[in-house]
């Protein structure tokens, strides 16, 4: 019974120190555009212009989203707009990417850049 007991305490502890140790990643937070385009540099060898277009695009699709929140509107349309800008983003990135680029994008794209693989 003591050994149970003292198993549990060890698993609430893990469980607790990793859950704090996420901070806030964990939260979703966001990487800034400049970390973003440098990533995406790195990620996908994007020469200097290329990644220059790539952090004004993404602080351009960022204040869409921001000025979209401001308008407070109702879930199902804050979502659907913003899905819409999304979209455009997508398509602006397509013209600013190589074709071997965006398809080595698209297989990052799924994963945080945080866990993407590491070379």
């Amino acid at each position: 019974m003591r050994n149970r007991i003292l198993a549990l305490g060890v698993v609430v502890l893990l469980a607790a120190t990793v859950a704090f140790a996420g901070g806030d990643k964990a939260k979703g937070t966001k990487m800034d555009p400049a970390a973003k385009a440098a990533w995406m540099q790195k990620e996908l060898g994007l020469s200097d212009a290329q990644t220059a277009q790539v952090k004004t695009l993404i602080e351009n699709t960022n204040s869409r989203i921001e000025e979209l929140k401001a308008q407070g509107l109702e879930k199902d349309a804050f979502k659907a707009e913003k899905m819409k800008i999304k979209a455009d983003h997508s398509a602006q990135l397509k013209t600013i990417l190589t074709a071997e680029q965006w398809t080595k994008y698209e297989s990052l794209h799924s994963k945080p850049p945080a866990t993407a693989k590491k070379e």
